[in-house]
Parts: structure tokens; sequence; C-alpha cells
């Protein structure tokens, strides 16, 4: 099982500083030596990523192939740019359609987003014509419970919907972790079809104890590990461990 390389394991850099980290990619205890043949260019990173600025990052790293995630810097000005407000950050989605087309990135996963942006059915109408804006696969990434429960896809059904709606999906296992801990359920056939699917074309994985998102390395096995026997085969999983911290795991 190989698992790939998101900036995100170096959080709070700039895109060049987190990419020479590359170089000698990082060990996990639960995955081995990571792999920067697929890498995530993220929003944890900081500087606009102009096209200049991401044909350096392809020239200095010649044998990865880098992807947009989620809301990452493009324009001048930081953006929370989801697929629940699709419409309102169209320009923002233009230019990262733009620089996917310069990396020629084989996909693109978005946050699904709050719900105050839309409702679900629209939030997935829109995925699908961000991929038509993109030409390529775009993925919906769940998240976690919240109070006031502000976050589309944040529940189990949520998660079934998107597997049944025939959108293509990120399964952040850290986010299910912690839907797990919040509802006492762990949905293991649903999240082992999911997985299993053509449709699942990124997966996430890091660790935490169910009660916060903390981003922290794998180091022993949860209950979503076994699972991982049935990504399917096309899928990229991607370690969003933070490798900054010297306190990796929190029981």
């Amino acid at each position: 099982m190989k698992v790939h390389i998101s900036l995100a394991c170096w959080p709070n850099l700039s895109h060049e500083a987190a990419a020479e980290q590359l170089r000698v990619p990082p060990h996990e205890p639960l995955f081995g030596q990571l792999s920067a043949d697929h890498v995530q260019l993220v929003p944890q990173s900081y500087g606009c990523l102009t096209e200049a600025r991401i044909d350096a990052l392809c020239a200095a790293h010649p044998g990865t192939q880098f992807r947009l995630h989620a809301n990452v810097h493009v324009l001048p000005r930081r953006r929370i740019a989801d697929l629940s407000n699709f419409e309102l950050h169209a320009d923002w989605f233009a230019q990262a359609a733009r620089i996917r087309r310069r990396l020629n990135a084989p996909a693109y996963t978005a946050h699904a987003g709050r719900r105050s942006g839309s409702s679900l059915a629209q939030m997935l109408d829109s995925a699908r014509r961000c991929a038509d804006l993109f030409d390529c696969p775009v993925g919906v990434e769940g998240h976690i419970p919240s109070s006031g429960d502000v976050w589309l896809v944040s529940s189990w059904p949520e998660y079934r919907a998107v597997f049944e709606s025939g959108v293509p999906y990120a399964l952040d296992l850290s986010h299910l972790n912690i839907l797990a801990a919040h509802t006492g359920r762990e949905e293991t056939t649903l999240v082992t079809e999911m997985l299993a699917c053509e449709r699942c074309i990124e997966v996430h994985v890091s660790d935490n104890n169910g009660r916060g998102d903390w981003h922290q390395v794998c180091t022993q096995t949860r209950w979503w590990y076994p699972l991982l026997s049935h990504v399917y085969p096309n899928a990229v999983i991607f370690s969003e461990g933070n490798h900054r911290r010297s306190n990796h795991h929190v029981q």
C-alpha cells in the first residue's frame, strides 16, 4: 500500500519550503516511507500559486505529480471557496481550473462546505459543474459533526447520499473516526463500499482520538485501518499527518 504526501504534513510553510521536504520523504510508523509520486498542494501552505510559481515547483520536482486540494491559495486574496459556495467564488474556481490545467493534474478535491451556502443536492450539482469547468474528476470531501450542524456531509446518512449520488469523492478517514466517536457507530460496511468504489479518487489519512481533527501522524491502527485493503486501485492515498510537531499522537 503506497501512501503519498500532502503538503499538509508541513503546515504554515511556503509551498516551496514544504515541497523541499519531498527530497527526503518522511517515514510514518503505520505506513513506512511516504511517496512523493503524487503530492497535494493545500490551504495550509502560504503564498499565491501563480502560473510562474507552479512552473517553478514542477521544474524543481520533476518526478512529482502535483494536484490542488480544497481552497488552496490561487488568488491574491485568500478565499474559503468550497462546493456549497461555488457560484459565489466563481472567479476563484476559474483560476483554480487554470492552475489545474497548468499542472496537468488528474483530479481535484474540494470540501462540501457550509449548510448556509446550499442544500446537499445543490452542492452535489456544483461538484458536477466544477468537474466540467476543471475538465477532470472533482471529488467531494465531507466534514465532521459540529455544534449547530454547520457542515454539509457530516453524518452517516449524508456520506451515504454522496456515495449514492454518482459524484466522485475523497474519503477522509480521520473525519470518519470523529464521526464514529460522535455517533457511537463505526459504519464499516458503508466505508468499505465507499473505499472500493471507482468514484473514490482520494483517501486521506491522519490520526486523532475522535474528539478533534488534529492531523496527527498515524502511529497505531484505528478501526478503519483494516478497511484500507479494499481501496480502489486507482485511488490515491494521502497522509495529512503533521510532521512539524514533536508530539504526533494523543491517546
